[in-house]
C-alpha cells in the first residue's frame, strides 16, 4: 500500500464531470458514466431483500439508489465528495426524509452506526494509498450485525482496464486486516451509460458489452463483508 503509484484514475475529476467537464484526461467523459436514469439493479436486488432500517449510501452521486432506498421504508443518509451532486439531490429529492451531505467517504465526520452500507462502485475510485482509510472508516461506522456490500468492478475482457478493475483478493486482503469478515462474494453487472465512455472506450481498446436498452454491462464484484467478532 505504502508503494502507491497515482494514475489517471486516482485524479479524476468527480466535481468536474457534474460541471461537463471531463472525468479523466486521457479521454473525453464529459457526462456522468454512472448516471443510468434508474437506480443500479444490483442494488434495487439488494435493497428489497434487506432490513429496511438505517442505510448508508457511499458516494450517492445523483441519489438515484438513495432515494429507491427510502421509498422502500429505510432511513438513508447518503454522502458524495462532490459539492455539485450533494447541490442537485438536495434540490431535485428535497420531498424526501433523505440526509444529504457532503462528506469523504474515507473520513466522513458522521457519528452514528449504521444496518446497511451500500458501496456502488465507489471502492475502485478511491486511491489505492487511501483504501485502508476507508475501511477503517467504514468499520467506524458499523455494529456487529451490520452488512457492508461493496460493489466494485471485476478484472474481465468484457470489463473495465486495471487498474480500476479490482482483484478479488485485494479486497478480501484489505477487508481483513481492517477486522471484516467475508460473509459472501459473487460476480454481477453493474450498469452504466455508454454513451458516457464512447470516448474512453475507443481510446483503450475495450470490449464492454451494452444490454437491450443500450446499457453498458460490467462483470464487478458484490462482497458482503460483516464486522469480525
Amino acid at each position: 500500500m505504502n508503494n502507491h503509484i497515482v494514475n489517471e484514475f486516482d485524479k479524476a475529476d468527480f466535481q468536474g464531470v457534474y460541471e461537463g467537464k471531463t472525468l479523466i484526461s486521457s479521454a473525453e467523459i464529459i457526462a456522468v458514466p454512472w448516471d443510468i436514469g434508474q437506480p443500479q439493479p444490483i442494488v434495487k436486488d439488494i435493497l428489497e431483500k434487506g432490513k429496511k432500517n438505517r442505510l448508508l449510501d457511499v458516494g450517492c452521486g445523483l441519489g438515484l439508489n438513495a432515494k429507491a432506498a427510502n421509498d422502500l421504508g429505510y432511513q438513508v443518509t447518503a454522502i458524495d465528495s462532490a459539492e455539485k451532486a450533494i447541490e442537485y439531490c438536495l434540490n431535485i429529492h428535497q420531498e424526501s426524509s433523505i440526509q444529504f451531505q457532503l462528506a469523504n467517504a474515507c473520513d466522513t465526520d458522521l457519528n452514528e452506526k449504521f444496518d446497511i452500507i451500500l458501496d456502488s462502485a465507489v471502492y475502485h475510485s478511491i486511491p489505492s494509498s487511501d483504501r485502508n482509510a476507508y475501511m477503517k472508516e467504514m468499520w467506524r461506522l458499523a455494529h456487529d450485525d451490520t452488512e457492508f456490500h461493496l460493489i466494485t468492478f471485476a478484472p474481465s475482457k468484457y470489463g473495465m482496464p486495471k487498474p480500476l478493475s479490482i482483484e478479488l483478493s485485494e479486497i478480501i486482503q484489505l477487508a481483513e486486516i481492517n477486522d471484516w469478515a467475508i460473509q459472501s462474494v459473487e460476480r454481477v453487472i453493474y450498469k452504466g451509460n455508454a454513451d458516457a465512455i464512447s470516448d474512453f472506450q475507443k481510446k483503450k481498446n475495450l470490449s464492454i458489452i451494452t444490454d437491450e436498452n443500450g446499457l453498458t454491462c460490467l462483470p464487478s464484484w458484490h462482497v458482503i463483508l460483516k464486522v469480525k467478532i
